[in-house]
């Protein structure tokens, strides 16, 4: 056999390192995270604020317009003084479904917990609880156009019939809705049934809150956003300590929150005026927790909603501003008017301009 001559054999080698499969292509670099937006509305539609039944089909239609990754109803489908029966639990389910992109609904308390009064039909609250958790949640899955997978707490077999709470992720961010509402979460001796109803929900409330944020530090999440219906803040109303119903669930997401030490954000309805809080302080006389935003949307007679970009190139990740729906009246932007019994207006905001509408 022929001895290979010196430039025939560096040919040979030359050759062989250009070829495509003499080494392991390098791995591509991960894609950064990219910018979103979600939509976030909630106390809407009330039917004496509707508009003649346009107010609200014109919030959709606005959300539409701006396309957001997914939009969350944070609960208070329908107001207080409104009959929650089967037919309008199905066309409100029926409006959801016009949203273009991914709905996904909490439950609030106008819907079940405050529908024994004799003005909202005196229905039994958890039969009303029942029919909501049939209607809105029988799948593992958005409502919408084009629905996306959740994963809820069904999963977990000491809290399943709590198919209502419910986590997604996306673009790097957890994402979670928990069953929280207003009338004090439901703590009310006065109603048949209602404490053990409210001891049962807080407790499956303490474990999702738990597996939220386990889920979070498992992925390495950016951030994490928790949707309630409820305002649980008792300093809101001007008063010291914790709301009644809710201290188990704000001491939970408080040390879940700081000890997770990333972008936090809890937003909810209830009080109907936008509202950001930065640094939130979970009980009035303690210090605030720096990495958790607090939003509220708007509703009742502000027909309007609320759009976050989640920026992963921001500190704070999670950048809320109001959605202002044209046609629809124009909104109030400040903190909410004391209702009566609830005290001064909430954390030492400004008092409503005088001619201004209380909730």
């Amino acid at each position: 056999m022929k001895t290979p001559r010196p430039r025939q054999l560096f040919a040979v080698i030359l050759a062989l390192v250009l070829a495509p499969t003499a080494f392991p292509a390098a791995p591509a670099p991960a894609p950064a995270a990219e910018r979103f937006v979600f939509a976030v509305i909630g106390c809407v539609p009330y039917a004496r604020y509707n508009d003649g039944g346009a107010a609200f089909p014109r919030l959709i239609a606005e959300i539409n317009r701006h396309a957001p990754a997914f939009t969350v109803h944070v609960g208070d489908t329908l107001a207080g003084s409104e009959n929650a029966t089967d037919e309008l639990l199905k066309q409100r389910l029926a409006e959801f479904n016009t949203f273009t992109g991914p709905l996904i609904y909490t439950p609030g308390d106008n819907e079940w917990t405050d529908t024994h009064t004799t003005q909202a039909g005196g229905h039994d609250p958890l039969e009303r609880l029942a029919k909501i958790r049939e209607l809105y949640f029988a799948e593992e899955r958005s409502l919408g156009k084009t629905p996306i997978p959740l994963v809820s707490q069904r999963r977990d077999p000491a809290f399943k019939k709590f198919v209502e709470n419910t986590r997604w992720a996306h673009g790097g961010v957890v994402f979670a809705t928990a069953h929280v509402v207003g009338s004090s979460n439901n703590n009310q001796p006065n109603v048949p049934g209602a404490v053990a109803e409210w001891q049962e929900r807080d407790a499956a409330n303490e474990a999702w809150l738990r597996a939220v944020f386990a889920e979070a530090r498992a992925t390495n999440a950016l951030g994490v956003a928790v949707f309630i219906q409820a305002d649980p803040f008792a300093a809101d109303a001007g008063r010291q300590g914790y709301a009644s119903g809710f201290e188990k669930f704000l001491k939970t997401f408080e040390e879940e929150a700081r000890a997770y030490a990333k972008p936090v954000l809890l937003a909810h309805a209830d009080e109907h005026r936008f509202r950001i809080d930065y640094g939130m302080k979970f009980e009035a006389s303690a210090a605030p927790v720096p990495n958790v935003t607090r939003l509220e949307t708007f509703g009742d007679d502000n027909v309007h909603g609320s759009l976050v970009v989640v920026d992963p190139a921001s500190a704070q990740v999670f950048l809320p501003a109001p959605l202002i729906v044209p046609g629809n009246g124009l909104p109030k932007l400040l903190p909410a008017a004391p209702r009566a019994g609830r005290g001064a207006p909430g954390r030492g905001g400004p008092a409503p301009a005088r001619g201004a509408a209380a909730p």
